[in-house]
């Protein structure tokens, strides 16, 4: 028992030796350096489906998409009319998105209606969050939650 006793009390001095020495790494006063916030990945090279526009499904038979490439040029289809454009993400997870640039095929104005607002939703800087499988385009425009297609 005495023999523990010694060795603990030679390491608790051996700590309150080492404490001058760690305050003058860190300094005496500073408070730990907070890290930076995560961020995730921006989803690159990967196909997504629509699966709801502002929080309504899309209609059955609809297959509008979006593919982001690695070097962020995104294309899809609206159900109407192909699309691409060039899409990069900015801080706090939004995307920034250029001109679109849209085929010009006409379809019913329920239809353009549709493509008009999914178009829109993401020309408007959404923020984009990955939810499992499905990523979150909101913005001022409107909400996207797509799914992961092959």
């Amino acid at each position: 028992m005495r023999q523990v006793r010694i060795a603990t009390a030679a390491a608790l001095a051996l700590c309150a030796a080492q404490a001058p020495a760690i305050a003058k790494i860190r300094g005496p006063d500073k408070a730990p350096t907070r890290l930076a916030p995560y961020i995730a990945p921006f989803p690159t090279d990967q196909t997504w489906i629509l699966e709801t526009l502002n929080g309504k499904p899309v209609p059955s038979g609809l297959d509008a998409s979006l593919t982001i490439s690695a070097a962020f040029r995104a294309t899809g289809f609206t159900g109407c009319n192909t699309w691409s454009a060039t899409i990069y993400p900015t801080k706090d997870q939004r995307l920034a998105a250029g001109p679109i640039a849209i085929t010009k095929s006409k379809c019913d104005k329920t239809l353009m209606k549709f493509e008009f607002d999914y178009l829109s939703a993401i020309a408007s800087g959404p923020h984009w969050v990955r939810d499992g499988g499905e990523l979150l385009l909101k913005g001022p425009r409107g909400e996207l939650r797509f799914g992961r297609s092959l």
